[in-house]
């Protein structure tokens, strides 16, 4: 299993992680030169000997290679989790090699060329009802959201796996909103560098359809049925990417934003952070910073003045446009069913746009608020047993 193990320098320290497991820790130069030398065929004898003279003590090697076991590093089939000669790692190839990042970029820069030089071509609130029935207006506009975000993750796949690196689509949640999420934790097996394209490939996508869509409205009858789909395309596509600028939910900007600091537990330091200011902090919390970077720490306080404005405002939206909007949303899906049953085509339409767009958005802000009440919970369980202790 050693042989598997990918080593990354990492500022101070290394990465060192099993593709096959996506099990990733982080140790110091001394664990690093242990592992190589164990990878190279020395015994674990001959690797203490040698950790021995470099660190001018004794080195406890055994005991270094079971804290790696526990870590989930030493189990796996056998497989490195590298997907090279498959037709997903060829079609990353293609997609995100260096002429295809070319011709992204192309893209991305006039996108805000064609917007502010064509007013036509500006989306509008208008643009989300491309039917006249409103129930049609959801189910088209969720169905092309859904579809807009799945190719968003897998374009992170895709570039993921030109690497030789696999990932895999789920399904989640960032605070209330419903999304799909790609797995991109193997790409600690790769320099920080070699992480921005993956990171990157989404935004890209993102610009591309939306250039494309923007592009072939010209080719369509203006006010058809295409022509508005594409319209509510091109709204989906440049909210998605003014959306990616909310860093306080762990978008693909506070990706980048961690790839550049270099830190490991931004978002765990920050926690940590905020419940001490708040007077609510843990011992759990007070152990995330005593152990944390000091430079981590640092970074942690500039993420709050992000992270404390966004989520506010990002509550302001679900108490005043959400939580009031669900329950009409409801009732208009509902009301066709109650009156005729599902024995007509509206009913059956209140029936799928039901299905498709309300039931995961209440799925998901149950979610949250389920989340958010087992944080609140936790917090009050461990003051009371804190000032139990004292």
């Amino acid at each position: 299993m050693l042989n598997q193990l990918t080593l990354v320098r990492d500022g101070d320290g290394y990465v060192v992680g099993s593709p096959g497991t996506a099990a990733y820790v982080e140790v110091p130069e001394i664990g690093a030169r242990i592992i190589e030398w164990l990878q190279q065929g020395a015994s674990v004898a001959e690797a203490g000997r040698r950790a021995e003279e470099l660190a001018g003590e004794p080195v406890d090697v055994a005991d270094f290679l079971t804290v790696l076991a526990g870590e989930g590093l030493l189990s796996g089939s056998g497989d490195d989790g590298r997907i090279d000669g498959t037709r997903r790692q060829r079609a990353g190839t293609l997609l995100f090699g260096r002429v295809a990042w070319g011709l992204y970029a192309v893209l991305a820069l006039a996108v805000p060329v064609l917007l502010v030089a064509v007013a036509g071509l500006r989306p509008t609130y208008r643009d989300a009802f491309p039917f006249t029935t409103q129930l049609l207006n959801i189910l088209a506009v969720s169905g092309l959201g859904m579809l807009a975000v799945a190719a968003h993750e897998g374009a992170h796949v895709l570039a993921t796996a030109a690497l030789g690196l696999p990932s895999r689509l789920s399904v989640s949640r960032r605070l209330y909103f419903l999304t799909f999420q790609a797995d991109l934790t193997r790409l600690w097996s790769v320099p920080r560098r070699a992480r921005y394209g993956p990171l990157l490939a989404g935004l890209a996508w993102d610009a591309v359809v939306l250039a494309g869509a923007l592009a072939a409205q010209e080719l369509l009858a203006p006010g058809s049925v295409a022509a508005r789909l594409l319209r509510a395309l091109v709204l989906l596509q440049f909210t998605a990417i003014l959306a990616q600028a909310m860093v306080f939910v762990r978008t693909d900007v506070y990706a980048l934003l961690v790839n550049a600091t270099g830190c490991k537990t931004l978002w765990a330091t920050k926690g940590a952070l905020l419940r001490r200011y708040l007077r609510r902090s843990t011992p759990a919390d007070e152990r995330q910073l005593a152990d944390a970077d000091p430079r981590e720490v640092v970074w942690a306080r500039r993420y709050l003045w992000l992270y404390v404005p966004g989520t506010a405002v990002a509550l302001y939206y679900l108490a005043t446009f959400v939580l009031p909007g669900l329950p009409h949303l409801v009732a208009l899906c509902v009301a066709p069913i109650r009156a005729d049953g599902l024995t007509t085509a509206a009913a059956w339409e209140g029936l799928a746009a039901l299905t498709v767009a309300v039931i995961p958005s209440a799925l998901a802000l149950f979610g949250a608020i389920r989340g958010g009440w087992g944080v609140v919970r936790r917090v009050i369980s461990a003051r009371k047993s804190t000032r139990t202790s004292a």
